[in-house]
């Protein structure tokens, strides 16, 4: 089949980082190509150099037999080549019909025509299965539903090459099988994709062709029937991946114990405990109030009514700091929005929460603070040139650290993490997994949200299923199927949300 893009000696260099060396390959037409890589093998920025976001150093570009060089991502629009970001690109403030069409809003006589734009939108999100009012503001979605609304404006101008960045870092299982279908369902159309994942089992089972990038050089591209899994993990890391193995840790004394939780329309009447030494997963699709009551916990927005007892005493959380003074900390879903200041320096964003601690007087005790940075850097792995490295030129997985660092430094009790993985490599996925082993151990309590079904499984002691915004059912480590959460999470009956 012929190529549809070639890529030929692509080199791209930020400060202090070498983030593409003469990649080269091509890609078919009408197919799903994979491009896989661990965090920092420069998958995004050859994915943003084919969208015209940066210009490559070196190297050129061939799309549709045509040599083309793009200055802005309107150029690469024009040329049918569209992105849709893992890093969220709308407009909150926005209405979804209006984030869907913008740029090329349906006017009559110069002023906006509002009923066509809102059926051009019905009819986007219908072709995702979708049913959200097209006049709903977008900052009202959770991180999932505006994944999807991303997809949707993608697909208006009807793209020739579509490049897909961690597309199911934050949806269900049920939410993933509605995104393959319509990748599918696009390939008939003849549409290329390209497919960026950590998600060894959806590349194997979607996609056509893989291609594996590691410290910005390409190492292989193969036809997925030519390769494999454990051949994949290998390329990417340069070695053999160890297993994850949980380690039994001593469960003691109730940490948390929430009691009738419940706030309008997001979660009603939620109860359950964690206790020290113990991970309990919070499982259930998209909608169901998991990161909603998680943000209750720690009072952003406080719950309406119930009760938050934590080691046995009863807790007013009324705002964040409340839950930090009483020792909980919360890893927000969206590192970018709520969790990192990315244009401040890693060190920086690792002290932020603990500065008040650091301080002697009016002043930063800037020895204790470079000495409490260096530690978790270390501890964490995080890649970076310096501590004073802007956060921003970090991969996703290394930001992912740095927000982890940032909490852990508050040494707390209890820590909510909420899709702690989302859009990380497998290797670092690992050390993620092997860090809250770590913590467990050392008697800290863990309540983790995940939408990730063989992470739930692979991490927690206990599940917790939520549905409708109401616990539908729990789980004990030993009763855990994909099939019996799936269950209580879609198909068991509980009463809407109050």
């Amino acid at each position: 089949m012929a190529a549809l893009l070639k890529i030929q000696e692509i080199s791209k260099r930020f400060p202090g980082v070498q983030a593409l060396q003469n990649v080269s390959f091509e890609v078919e037409q009408g197919s799903i190509h994979a491009i896989m890589g661990e965090n920092g093998a420069g998958k995004s920025t050859l994915m943003q150099v084919l969208a015209g976001v940066h210009q490559p150093d070196s190297g050129s570009l061939e799309f549709r037999g045509e040599m083309v060089h793009f200055s802005s991502t309107a150029e690469a629009q024009e040329k049918g080549i569209a992105i849709v970001y893992q890093e969220l690109n709308l407009a909150p403030n926005l209405s979804i019909a209006e984030n869907i069409l913008l740029g090329i809003e349906p006017n009559r006589f110069g002023f906006l025509h509002r009923s066509k734009l809102r059926d051009r939108a019905i009819k986007a999100l219908n072709r995702l299965g979708l049913h959200f009012d097209p006049d709903r503001v977008v900052r009202s979605l959770t991180v999932a539903q505006q994944q999807l609304i991303e997809i949707c404006k993608s697909l208006i101008r009807d793209p020739r090459l579509l490049i897909l960045d961690e597309p199911t870092s934050s949806l269900s299982e049920t939410e993933s099988a509605l995104l393959f279908r319509v990748v599918k369902e696009l390939q008939s159309r003849g549409v290329t994709i390209l497919y960026i994942s950590h998600r060894l089992p959806e590349v194997f089972s979607l996609c056509n062709t893989v291609t594996v990038l590691r410290d910005g050089q390409h190492v292989r591209t193969a036809r997925i029937q030519e390769t494999s899994d454990d051949e994949v993990v290998r390329l990417m890391v340069g070695r053999e991946l160890l297993q994850f193995h949980r380690s039994r840790a001593q469960v003691t004394d109730v940490v948390l114990e929430v009691k009738g939780l419940t706030r309008r329309n997001q979660y009603s009447d939620v109860s359950f405990f964690v206790r020290r030494g113990e991970m309990v997963a919070m499982a259930g699709l998209i909608g169901a109030g998991r990161s909603e009551l998680a943000l209750g916990i720690f009072g952003s927005p406080p719950a309406d009514r119930g009760e938050i007892l934590l080691n046995g005493k009863r807790v007013q959380i009324r705002q964040p700091n409340d839950a930090l003074a009483a020792g909980v900390a919360f890893v927000p879903e969206d590192r970018k929005l709520m969790g990192l200041v990315l244009n401040g320096g890693v060190g920086d964003n690792i002290s932020l929460a603990k500065l008040r601690n650091l301080a002697v007087g009016p002043f930063v005790n800037r020895a204790n603070e470079n000495a409490l940075v260096d530690r978790y850097i270390s501890r964490l792995r995080v890649r970076t040139p310096t501590s004073e490295q802007r956060t921003g030129l970090l991969s996703g997985g290394n930001q992912q650290k740095v927000l982890l660092a940032k909490w852990l430094a508050v040494e707390p009790r209890l820590l909510i993490v909420d899709e702690p993985t989302r859009g990380v490599d497998i290797g670092t996925k690992a050390e993620i997994y092997a860090l809250f082993d770590e913590l467990v151990l050392e008697g800290i309590a863990i309540l983790v949200i995940s939408s990730d079904l063989p992470e739930v499984l692979a991490l927690a002691d206990r599940i917790v299923v939520m549905r409708q915004g109401r616990v539908s059912g729990e789980l004990s480590r030993a009763e855990a199927t994909e099939e019996r959460i799936i269950h209580l999470a879609a198909l068991s009956r509980v009463a809407s949300v109050s």
